[in-house]
C-alpha cells in the first residue's frame, strides 16, 4: 500500500488527507525530523508538503515530483487569460508600464502583488535582476477556483475566494459547474502544456469572463473544500519515486538539491 509522507507542519490540509489516507489503509508518516530513513525509498511513496521540505527530502528518497513549467501561463491563448501576461526576469520587469501585477515563477522569494512602480520592487542587491518573475495586466477577480487534475480531467474542485478573499463555504455567487466547464475546456486544448497531474485555478475577471488564474503543483496546493479521496489521487500521479515514473514525466520533473546529511 502506498506511504503518505507528510511535512512536519500540521494543517487542516494534511490533517484531511491523513484521515483519507487511513480510510484507504494507506500507512502514514509525518516527517518530524525532516531525515526520513532510507529505506522509505524503497516504498510506494506519495508527498504532501511545501517546496522546501521536497527539496530537502525528496533526493535521497528518489521523489519523482511533478510540476509545471514556470512560463505555463505566458503560453495559454490569449482569450483563456483575458489579461497580459509575460514571463521575464526581474531586471527586464523594471522596464515594463507599471502598475503591474509581478510575482516569482515558480518560488516564493518575493510577495507577489499589484506593484505601482518599478522602484517598488526590491533592488538588485537582494535579489538578482535574472530571476524568472510572471507579470501580469492587474485585473480584479470576482470569484476563483481551484481544480486539481488527473491525466487531463477535473477529479474534484471548490471555490476558494470571493472578490479577493477567502471565501470558500459561504452563500456568496459561486458557479462550481461553470468553473469546472471552463475548467475542462482549458484542458481540452492543452495538450502536453500540463503536467498529467497539476492544480490548475481559474476564476471570473470583472467585465471579462472567465479565464486561467495560475497553474501550481498538486503535491504543495491547499485544498480548500476538495475531496480528500480524489485528491489522493491526483498526488499519486504527481509525487511518486523515479523508479515508477514514466518516461513521459522528465519534462515535468521538478530538480531537486543534492542535501548533505
Amino acid at each position: 500500500m502506498p506511504v503518505l509522507l507528510l511535512s512536519p507542519r500540521f494543517s487542516d490540509d494534511s490533517i484531511a488527507l491523513a484521515t483519507e489516507a487511513s480510510r484507504l489503509s494507506w500507512r502514514m508518516l509525518r516527517l518530524h525530523d525532516r531525515r526520513p530513513p532510507a529505506r522509505l525509498a524503497e516504498e510506494d511513496l506519495v508527498f504532501y508538503g511545501e517546496s522546501l521540505l521536497a527539496d530537502t527530502i525528496g533526493k535521497a528518497l528518489g521523489l519523482a515530483l511533478l510540476e509545471p513549467a514556470a512560463d505555463t501561463l505566458s503560453h495559454l491563448p490569449a482569450e483563456q487569460v483575458l489579461r497580459d501576461v509575460r514571463f521575464t526576469t526581474l531586471g527586464a520587469a523594471r522596464s515594463e508600464r507599471f502598475p503591474r501585477f509581478v510575482k516569482p515563477a515558480d518560488e516564493k522569494q518575493f510577495r507577489a502583488a499589484v506593484y505601482a512602480s518599478a522602484e517598488a520592487l526590491l533592488g538588485s542587491e537582494i535579489l538578482e535582476d535574472g530571476l524568472p518573475i510572471l507579470t501580469a495586466e492587474p485585473v480584479r477577480w470576482l470569484d476563483e477556483y481551484r481544480c486539481f487534475v488527473l491525466e487531463g480531467q477535473v477529479v474534484t474542485a471548490s471555490p476558494y475566494a470571493w472578490m479577493g478573499e477567502r471565501e470558500e463555504h459561504s452563500s456568496a455567487a459561486f458557479d462550481l459547474d461553470a468553473a469546472r466547464a471552463f475548467a475542462s475546456e482549458v484542458l481540452a486544448r492543452a495538450g502536453e502544456l500540463f503536467p498529467p497531474a497539476v492544480v490548475l485555478d481559474v476564476g471570473r475577471i470583472e467585465g471579462r469572463g472567465w479565464a486561467v488564474v495560475e497553474l501550481n503543483p498538486s503535491w504543495s496546493s491547499g485544498l480548500y473544500a476538495c475531496d480528500p479521496a480524489a485528491v489522493l489521487r491526483v498526488l499519486r500521479r504527481a509525487s511518486g519515486t523515479q523508479r515508477i515514473s514514466a518516461p513521459r514525466d522528465a519534462r515535468w520533473l521538478r530538480p531537486l538539491p543534492e542535501i548533505e546529511r
